[in-house]
């Protein structure tokens, strides 16, 4: 899928080899960089570039604010409420 020798000393990635970094596809990385949920790109003709610095900033930032998930380990920990049934059994109701 990666073209050989002349991807890897680029310093910019392609909307494919950005989608294979991230595993997932091409269209997943258009819909991000539309609504603003991927790292800063322009445009090279017809083809979207992505620096390869402002992708590993964009990651960095990601990775610095996740935050690790301690559901189960609290003792006030419970499962989730039920919400409202959906429906018939809603309409009936009213």
């Amino acid at each position: 899928m990666t073209p050989p020798a002349e991807s890897e000393s680029s310093p910019h990635l392609n909307v494919a080899e950005l989608a294979a970094r991230w595993k997932t596809t091409k269209t997943a990385i258009y819909v991000a960089r539309h609504r603003g949920k991927a790292p800063h790109g322009f445009k090279r003709g017809r083809a979207v570039l992505f620096p390869l610095s402002a992708v590993e900033a964009f990651e960095a930032e990601r990775l610095a604010g996740d935050k690790p998930s301690h559901r189960g380990t609290t003792t006030e920990h419970r499962p989730a409420e039920r919400t409202a049934r959906r429906g018939r059994a809603r309409q009936a109701r009213a």
